[in-house]
């Protein structure tokens, strides 16, 4: 009798272990992507932001290389529209030739010659990326109401990655913002 009570303390003692491996891996997984996530984001947000922050860019330049970059459906431009709901597109989809474009096109803006590529991390890389391109937004006070307008001096970039595209929008929003640095005389009033 003995013998079998030690053996069943054992065993639950034993399987509440092996329960915790598959937990364990799951975790370790996640934060090796949250920290792959991180470097990828860093590497894409910086090098944006070192390349709209130059002081040779022309307003014209401005604002038409962020027209073009801007992607007019938001995040939901990363999700195929099915019956009335939005299910995220693959991961071969969302890390596709229309990111790169985005990206090159906002670092075409620069007119010294340095254009780096698409970053070496989405290059052969299990991440997928969205990246999305707006105007910074202003308050205006009309009267006594208060409306958001495009702030044209300023543009934010959004950026999220994943492993898998049904977690995209799971995944933590990199975020920067960055401000016209060119020459002041042309910015329209």
């Amino acid at each position: 009798m003995e013998v079998n009570l030690a053996i069943f303390i054992m065993a639950v003692g034993l399987l509440a272990m092996v329960a915790l491996y598959p937990l364990a891996y799951r975790e370790s997984r996640q934060s090796q992507d949250d920290v792959k996530a991180a470097a990828v984001a860093d590497c894409v947000l910086n090098t944006l932001t070192a390349t709209l922050s130059s002081r040779n860019i022309t307003w014209n330049d401005w604002e038409q290389g962020i027209k073009g970059a801007i992607l007019q459906k938001g995040w939901l431009d990363y999700c195929d529209k099915t019956q009335n709901s939005y299910a995220p597109k693959r991961l071969e989809q969302i890390n596709s030739t229309a990111l790169s474009k985005v990206f090159n096109k906002l670092i075409s803006i620069n007119k010294d010659g340095s254009k780096p590529p698409w970053p070496q991390q989405l290059q052969n890389n299990d991440l997928g990326c969205a990246i999305v391109v707006q105007w910074g937004q202003i308050p205006v006070f009309n009267g006594t109401t208060m409306r958001m307008e495009d702030d044209r001096s300023r543009v934010a970039i959004s950026l999220r990655t994943t492993r898998r595209a049904g977690d995209l929008f799971a995944q933590p929003i990199f975020y920067t913002e960055v401000h016209f640095q060119g020459d002041q005389k042309e910015l329209k009033e």
